[in-house]
């Protein structure tokens, strides 16, 4: 059987121009594709795509919020941590090593624009 790998993952946005505009300063790469305020996704090579969807245009129900968190790794939490902080989006927690892992787990969560759960992770396994 051949093992699946995660290809992407879409959050429901209210203002795709809006969240466009925080993603790309967060992850520093400009938006990959774009349909009109439909659907946009940034690309991370390999086939892994991280998009955004405008649920309102496609007349699909969706829930903004907490319904997936996604992670996104960096080795650069806390510089990441000060850049977010300038959207003035609320901190659900502040950069911490969380002490439920057999290994350092440093992150911090965060609401992005549009009010969707986001956390930023570095962590190293053993």
């Amino acid at each position: 059987m051949a093992v699946m790998k995660f290809d992407h993952a879409y959050v429901s946005v209210k203002n795709m121009d809006r969240a466009i505009a925080f993603y790309e300063d967060l992850f520093g790469v400009k938006v990959a594709n774009r349909e009109e305020n439909q659907w946009a996704d940034f690309d991370f090579g390999k086939g892994c795509f991280f998009g955004l969807i405008e649920p309102k245009i496609i007349d699909e129900k969706r829930i903004v919020g907490n319904n997936s968190i996604p992670v996104f790794r960096s080795d650069d939490v806390d510089g990441i941590y000060e850049k977010v902080k300038k959207y003035g989006v609320k901190i659900t927690f502040p950069p911490t090593d969380l002490a439920f892992t057999t290994y350092r787990y440093y992150c911090f969560e965060c609401e992005d624009t549009e009010g969707n759960l986001i956390e930023i992770a570095d962590y190293q396994r053993d």
